[in-house]
């Protein structure tokens, strides 16, 4: 069939109409509606310490015991322990308790105990006991803590080590009069020693 101008014409405009239409449409059917959501995460610091809490006895019997004390580096009397930290820490100990007589007033001076470390971890830290004896005292005595800028958190086997402890040798900072020369009451004596990790700020 032939059309006229005037039809022809006419279609073209009602085609472009219908474009506008569907396209106007099409973009309208696009709006959005959004939520935001708020996300937290909290890094909570986590320590644990872990040392064998058996109890360490020494036997004076000997004069050599009596003057030279008990105990030494990798000597038989030891503990060990492990720290397991997200975060930089520091270890220290202290007295809980005067080192009393079993006869509950008679007191032997604390610094007669003495402490040393030995490091078997594999981060690297500062260990204030390495080579010489700490003793023990009532206010706390740092044994461990970050090396510089090295980062020490990590996990049981990255902080590991072994506590020598000794009696009477005089070693590093401890009393350096032997047992024998306090003159001491003879009996049993006791305390409890506390250890504390701590986060390094």
């Amino acid at each position: 069939m032939i059309m006229s101008e005037n039809t022809e014409r006419t279609l073209r405009k009602a085609f472009f109409a219908y474009l506008i239409l569907m396209f106007s449409f099409s973009a309208h059917a696009q709006v959005m509606n959004t939520q935001v959501k708020t996300i937290f995460a909290n890094f909570n610091t986590t320590l644990l310490l872990n040392i064998d809490n058996s109890a360490v006895e020494f036997e004076f019997n000997t004069f050599e015991d009596y003057h030279n004390g008990v105990g030494s580096h990798n000597g038989d009397y030891y503990s060990e322990g492990s720290i397991a930290a997200t975060t930089n820490w520091e270890l220290s100990f202290m007295a809980a308790e005067p080192f009393l007589h079993d006869d509950g007033v008679t007191t032997m001076p604390l610094d007669n105990l003495g402490v040393t470390v030995k490091w078997t971890g594999y981060n690297k830290v500062k260990n204030r006991a390495k080579n010489q004896a700490k003793a023990l005292e009532s206010s706390e005595v740092t044994l461990i803590e970050q090396q510089g800028n090295k980062s020490n958190a990590g996990d049981e086997t990255a902080n590991s080590f072994i506590l020598y402890w000794q009696l009477g040798t005089g070693d590093g900072n401890m009393n350096s009069q032997s047992i024998f020369d306090q003159d001491l009451k003879k009996g049993s004596y006791s305390t409890s020693v506390e250890f504390i990790v701590s986060e390094a700020l």
